[in-house]
This record gives structure tokens, C-alpha cells and sequence, in this order.
């Protein structure tokens, strides 16, 4: 979101400007300038001064990190083991705890008897926040709270520390590892925050990496050639796609779900970077590492699974790993996490590998990121070493889900047999999409003219790359905006078929697409009295479910290992009450749920009709079948492309859905999930219980509005 930030007080008679920044004098608020994802225009909106601060809030947690026992027991232990061994050196141990959160950290090195501890947090709120835990539970005479960066405290009698720290606690890891600055955290630290032969929690990191062959994976990274039905290319891919080594940035999904069939080892895990924080060897902000391994089994080595651990005592008896199912040292308590997932790294290019076949992996990193290159043998150049960067457009201006989704073969089957039941040689075609290539498909299917519309220049430039290397720019015109039309000197009526996957760079939610038709109202002075839509409606639709873990992120913690963590609660309540919309947008095959309900449609938007005259408002209720805690209910929207119900796209369910069973999800969207209040329990067996729901819908609304209940009630 592009955020402008308009302060004012609002007063009864005058206003003042300074700068560019409204003033009222009363009330401090704040208007936020964003892209509505429905309407595709540019809007201002009222809202709370703090608006911004509050988003970072709510997003830091409810989230799983502190719910992770794991992780916290294990930072516990080698905490107590760090503070112990200093003792047994017959020194106090001074505890540095750097990105304190919500001090928890501090407060284990408090309750394992460390002498002195400080614990420096840089975003203000937060650490505010951490003062009051720390009072609460009755550290505050032990623990010194000091709203910074590491990178700003002083050392000294006048310090923030009175003398260098002789321990060091911090957690400043993300996905890739290094991704938060944590080699800048530690590099500082050790040089002028710490002493030398100090203790540090954790002591090391290892990165491991494993080769896999996956064209499922690959479907997220290499854009493929449409077919037709019988496997004949319509639409060509540009060799500079083709031949484009992609980007170096991270892909993080769980990878403990991806589909287990679909991918095969070429090389076995394999440890490929070590980061010692321990300071002993100072740590290198840019390296290279090579191992050689033989390949495993034939195949094409696609891309790199990637996750790491962490050592978290001298010993090197502590571990805490990130590893999935299939690498994890105990798979049966497998602990669920969020903040630390595991990644997806696309190499540059495939590399076809016999089984034996010797192989070079070089895994690099610069401050801040990783990537990695397969080779045969050793004859590797220094170009091999490079970060890989897109040279195609494709991989800067689309998401990875966006790439998926267009190399979904089932979703082109569908659109590509609704298209051939509309598509003549009189055909002229309106293509409102982004990231689109229907336009094309029209044009090779016959379509006199097509138009398409592209807002985004790389965009724009990936598209052209499509239409000059599949020879149709004789047919195709791409245009910012609808009203560029004009220009084109069409004739009034004459655009006979409008079509669209829909897909906008904008959308959030899978109905926000219906910004296809506003488009489509922008263009009706063009429109044919006998135009096709296609798709002529879309649906959403919802379900009650049981999360096994998303919920998580959205639960209060209360205590964590014995520390009250209310105010924490208190803190992300309001914050989440004043910036979290209600229904959020997740990648649900990423989080596995079963139904409690069947899936029902609660929403219907006709295309063929006008926009002024659409007002919906549906109220009803969703019997829940099943037994356990609804937690959530998740909403996805269908397309139907003509009419036919075999020309059914949707974002949701791919299989039939049945009662307390797990739900497959389609893994090009992110479907929508309102979290309920409090979650409710369940039991079929016993009553009747109802999800009760209301919905509405203006045409010049930001959004749909959803209303979920729960009762026994019929």
C-alpha cells in the first residue's frame, strides 16, 4: 500500500496547511492513499492518526512466533546453560538481549539468575510495551528496557551498559536467516557491545540445502507455452523467457506441505553455509560455498529446498531446527511455525543430471539474502557465483503464485474451451486482465482485433515481448486504460466479446477481480448490443472450518513458560481492532483445516448487468455438520466462464469436500479467512449448530462486508 500520511485537527471553522499536510485543530487522524483492489482507482481514506504504527503491530503477532514452545524452551535452556557456565567461571553474567520484543528473553535470563540485564527494542510500542511485562512480572528492578537499536547503545558509566555484556541472548533470524541484518546485529555486537570471550545464544546457524527435480515447483518460476487440445503450442513462450535465470528472491511457503509426490531428490540435504556468531571468527558479509555431491537419481534438477538450525549452547547439544517433515530428528512432534518457514530457490537454470553423475552446488549470500547454482563437475566460471537477476520481466513484475497459476494446464484447458465457443473471424475482443495472455489466445484463435490493457510498463513489456515472438501485432493493441480506446477510433458497438481471467496486480482477495467488471461498465458506450461476457458471473462462497494451526496466529498468548503476557494481549487487540481488515487473505494449502460445514454460496455477481443498478445485501445461515472448534470461515470466489458448469474456474476447493475430512485448495489464490472472535466449539452429535452470515455489497464500496455468528439456533 502507498501510504501518505495527511495529519490534521479538526476544528469547526478553519484549517490549516503547512507543507503540503493538512491541520484541524481537535483530533489527530490520518488519510491513508491506496488502491482500492475492487475498483482499481486511486482513493483517500480516514483513519486513525497511528494508523500505520498499529498495522506493524498487529502483524508482529497474533502471530505464532511466541506461541512456538519449542522455540522458546529451547532458547530457555541454552540461556540457563549460558548463564550457568559463566558462573562456573566465577564471573556475574551480564546479559545483552538485543530485539527483546516483548522481553520474555530477558525475563528467562532473569529468572536463571543472571547479575544484570539489558534489553534494547527499536520499534518504540513495543518495547513500551515490554517495560510493562517486565513490571508485571516483577523483573523491573533486574531488567533495564531501552526503546533502541543495538547498533545505537552506548558503553560506559554513563552508558546504556556500564560494561560490555559477557552474554549475549537475541533472536533476529527470519526465513532466509539473514534476511532481519542479523550478520550486521552479531558483527556489531562482538565489536563494541560484547566482551571476547562471552557466551552467545544462540552459538551458530547452518543452512542446508537440497536439490530436487519438481515441475510443480517450477510451474511457480518458469513460464510455460499454452497448448491446445491436442498438446500443439497456440502460444509460444519468448526465448528471453525462456533462457531468463530468474530472481534470487526467497519463495517461503511450508514446505512439510507440499505435495510429497511431487518432487524427487537429486541431492540430499546438504549443509552448505555455517555462521558462527559466536565471535570467535568474524563473520563474512559476502561469501561462497562449494560442495560437490554425486546426483542421486536421473532426472532435471530444478530447484533448491532450503531451510537451517540453530546451535544454541557451547556444547552443541541444543538444537533448534527449521527442517521439514522429511529432514526433521522428530517428525512425530513436529512443532508448527509461521515466522521461520522453510524456502523454495530457483536455480538458474535446469540442469539435466544422470544417477552418479558428479555435481557442483555453490550456495551464496550477501548481507541480507541467499541464492544457488548447480554445475557439472567443477568446471565453474566466476559468473556462476552471481546473484541471478530477471532479464525477462516476468519474474519482476509477477508474483510467483501469478506464474503458477498461468502454467496451470486445467485453468487454460477451461478458459481455452470457452473461448473457442465465442471466437470468430468477426471477433472484436476487449481483454480486461493484468498479467494476462487471453488476448493472445483470442488472436490465435481468430479474433479480428483484440485489446489489451496494461496499466504496469514491465508489464506491459512482458506482454509486447508475447505478441511481437507469436506474431500478432497486427492483431493486438495494448493500451494503459480503457478510455485509451477513444483513441483507437472503434466504432460505437462494435466490441463483440469481453474477456478476462480476471487477474489484477492490485487484488488481494479472489472477488476483488470483479474489477473486471467495472472495466466492463467503462466500455459499454463501445459494446455491442449482442456482446459476450466471458466470464458472464463470478460466486463466493463460504465454509466453517478447524484450523490445526493457523489459528495461532491470532490467538491470545496469556502466559508464555510462566510469564504473563496480558499486556502483549492488550496491545495487539487494539492494534489488530484499529488496522486488520476482516477477513484476511492465506494460501490454504499451505495450512491444512478440515469442514465443519459444505461449502455454500452466499454471493452472486452478474456481469451482465449495470453497476448503478447492483445493490446486494444476503442474509442466511450455513448448517455446520461436523464436530470440533470452528475457528474460522473461509470464503473463495468461482468463475463461470459461459454458463456451462464445465467451464468452472475455481479459487477453492479442488475436490469434493466431505464432513471433519482435510480440504485440497487450489495453490495459485490465497483464499479468504474470517477469523471468528472467539472460536467455538462444535458437537453434531448433540444439537444443531448454524453459521449465521450477512453480506453486502454497493458498487462503489472498497470491499465486500462479511458478518459471521455461530449459534444452536435455528
Amino acid at each position: 500500500m502507498n501510504i501518505l500520511m495527511i495529519r490534521y485537527l479538526l476544528e469547526a471553522r478553519s484549517v490549516s496547511s503547512t507543507a503540503g499536510i493538512l491541520f484541524h485543530r481537535s483530533t489527530m487522524s490520518v488519510f491513508t492513499k491506496k488502491v482500492s483492489p475492487i475498483t482499481g482507482k486511486t482513493e483517500w481514506q480516514l483513519q486513525n492518526e497511528d494508523y500505520d504504527f498499529h498495522q506493524e503491530i498487529a502483524r508482529s503477532a497474533f502471530a505464532d512466533m511466541l506461541h512456538d514452545t519449542e522455540r522458546n524452551q529451547k532458547y530457555y535452556t541454552g540461556i540457563r546453560l549460558a548463564i550457568e557456565q559463566m558462573h562456573a567461571r566465577g564471573k556475574k553474567a551480564n546479559v545483552l538481549d538485543i530485539g527483546t520484543g516483548t522481553g520474555l528473553l530477558s525475563m528467562m535470563a532473569a529468572k536463571c539468575g543472571a547479575d544484570s540485564i539489558v534489553a534494547c527494542e527499536a520499534f518504540h510500542p513495543i518495547a513500551e510495551c515490554a517495560k510493562k511485562i517486565v513490571s508485571v512480572n516483577g523483573f523491573e528492578d533486574k531488567i533495564k528496557v531501552l526503546a533502541k537499536r543495538s547498533t545505537d547503545l552506548t558503553v560506559g558509566e554513563d552508558g546504556d551498559l556500564k560494561q560490555r555484556a559477557n552474554i549475549l541472548v537475541t533472536e533476529v533470524f527470519d526465513t532466509e536467516l539473514i534476511g532481519e541484518g542479523a550478520i550486521l546485529t552479531f558483527s556489531h555486537a562482538h565489536q563494541e557491545l560484547l566482551e571476547k570471550d562471552c557466551i552467545v545464544v544462540p552459538m551458530s546457524a547452518t543452512i542446508y540445502a537440497q536439490v530436487v527435480e519438481s515441475e510443480l515447483a517450477q510451474k511457480w518460476n518458469k513460464l510455460h507455452p499454452i497448448v491446445d487440445g491436442e498438446g500443439d503450442t497456440l502460444v509460444d513462450t519468448p526465448p528471453e523467457v525462456k533462457k531468463c535465470p530468474g530472481a534470487a528472491a526467497v519463495h517461503d511457503i511450508q514446505l512439510s506441505q507440499f505435495p510429497s509426490g511431487k518432487f524427487s531428490t537429486i541431492l540430499s540435504p546438504q549443509p552448505v553455509l555455517r555462521f558462527d556468531w559466536s565471535g570467535r571468527t568474524p563473520i563474512p558479509r559476502e561469501q561462497s560455498n562449494i560442495v560437490v555431491c554425486k546426483a542421486e537419481r536421473t532426472g532435471i534438477a530444478h530447484v533448491v529446498f532450503m531451510w537451517w538450525d540453530l546451535i544454541m549452547d557451547t556444547e552443541g547439544e541444543v538444537l533448534l531446527t527449521c527442517a521439514p517433515v522429511w529432514a526433521h530428528p522428530n517428525a512425530e512432534k513436529l512443532p508448527w511455525r509461521d515466522h521461520w518457514l522453510q524456502a523454495v530457490y530457483y536455480l538458474p537454470q535446469e540442469v539435466e543430471v544422470k544417477q552418479g553423475e558428479e555435481l557442483t552446488l555453490i550456495s551464496s549470500h550477501d548481507e541480507y539474502s541467499l541464492w544457488f547454482n548447480l554445475r557439472k563437475d567443477l568446471k565453474i566460471s566466476p559468473l556462476d557465483y552471481l546473484r541471478p537477476v530477471c532479464e525477462c520481466g516476468v519474474h519482476a513484475s509477477f508474483s510467483r503464485t501469478r506464474i503458477g497459476a498461468m502454467n496451470d494446464c486445467e485453468r487454460n484447458r477451461l478458459y481455452l474451451a470457452a473461448l473457442k465457443n465465442y471466437v470468430t473471424r468477426d471477433s472484436v475482443c476487449a481483454c480486461l486482465s493484468e498479467g494476462c495472455l487471453l488476448g493472445l489466445v483470442a488472436a490465435k484463435l481468430g479474433a479480428k482485433k483484440v485489446y489489451c490493457f496494461e496499466k504496469s510498463v514491465l508489464a506491459k513489456r512482458v506482454l509486447q515481448s508475447f505478441i511481437d515472438h507469436n506474431q500478432l501485432e497486427e492483431k493486438i493493441v495494448v493500451l494503459d486504460d480503457v478510455e485509451d480506446m477513444t483513441r483507437e477510433e472503434i466504432i460505437n458497438k462494435e466490441v463483440n466479446l469481453v474477456l478476462g481471467e480476471p487477474h489484477f496486480f492490485v487484488t488481494l482477495l479472489p472477488w476483488h477481480n470483479i474489477q473486471f467488471w467495472y472495466l466492463k461498465q467503462r466500455l459499454a458506450p463501445l459494446l455491442s448490443d449482442n456482446v459476450h461476457v466471458l466470464p458472464t458471473e463470478a460466486t463466493i462462497w463460504a465454509m466453517a472450518v478447524e484450523f490445526e494451526d493457523l489459528w495461532k496466529i491470532r490467538a491470545p498468548l496469556h502466559s508464555v513458560e510462566g510469564f504473563v503476557m496480558t499486556d502483549f494481549d492488550k496491545l495487539i487487540e487494539n492494534s489488530s481492532a484499529i488496522s486488520d481488515l476482516a477477513v484476511e487473505a492465506h494460501p490454504l494449502w499451505e495450512y491444512p483445516c478440515r469442514a465443519l460445514s459444505r461449502p455454500q454460496q452466499i454471493l452472486n455477481f452478474n456481469f451482465s448487468k449495470s453497476l448503478s443498478d447492483v445493490g446486494i445485501e444476503e442474509h442466511g445461515r450455513i448448517r455446520c455438520e461436523g464436530s470440533g472448534t470452528c475457528h474460522a470461515v473461509v470464503l473463495w470466489s468461482n468463475w463461470d466462464l459461459d454458463g456451462s458448469p464445465k467451464h468452472q474456474i475455481t479459487t477453492g476447493p479442488m475436490e469434493p469436500v466431505h464432513i471433519d475430512e482435510h480440504v485440497t485448495w487450489d495453490m495459485y489464490s490465497r483464499q479468504g479467512v474470517y477469523f471468528l472472535p472467539v472460536p467455538e466449539k462444535i458437537d453434531s452429535t448433540s444439537g444443531s449448530y448454524y453459521l449465521h452470515f450477512s453480506v453486502k455489497f454497493q458498487p462503489f464500496d472498497d470491499d465486500v462486508f462479511f458478518m459471521f455468528e455461530i449459534n444452536t439456533h435455528s
